[in-house]
């Protein structure tokens, strides 16, 4: 873990993209646990930076939206601009199938479900993204 504060490295990542990725970050993106961590900041006496807890607060860091998902990994976050450089495809819907034609499914009264999509995520510039790691 890294000795410097977390909103540190996470404004580090930001001038980043700015400077070497010439790109106006717009998204954090960090695990929850890591979230929480930043939410129960305090300052010497006490007080919570982030809110007081009996409010929802902002999911806002520097100015930027924060993103929880636990697909990202604990520890790392990601700074980036999403509504520039990167891009969602779907080449197909989604696709849902319901058969009970595995094993005894049928003479137990199961289902197995299968849903997938296909879609295609370009990076158009890989620069206007940072990883954020120690954190």
């Amino acid at each position: 873990m890294s000795s410097e504060p977390v909103p540190d490295a996470i404004y580090k990542g930001i001038v980043k993209v700015r400077v070497t990725g010439r790109a106006f970050p717009n998204i954090v993106v960090l695990h929850p646990n890591d979230w929480q961590d930043i939410r129960l900041l305090r300052t010497a006496d006490g007080i919570y930076i982030w809110g007081n807890p009996s409010e929802a607060g902002p999911e806002r860091i520097w100015g930027l939206t924060v993103i929880q998902t636990d697909a990202e990994t604990e520890n790392t976050g990601l700074v980036g601009d999403f509504q520039n450089h990167i891009q969602l495809f779907e080449r197909m819907g989604i696709e849902v199938k319901i058969s009970d034609s595995h094993s005894t499914y049928f003479t137990e009264g199961k289902l197995a479900v299968k849903a997938s999509f296909r879609v295609a995520l370009p990076v158009y510039r890989p620069a206007a993204f940072c990883t954020v790691t120690g954190i």
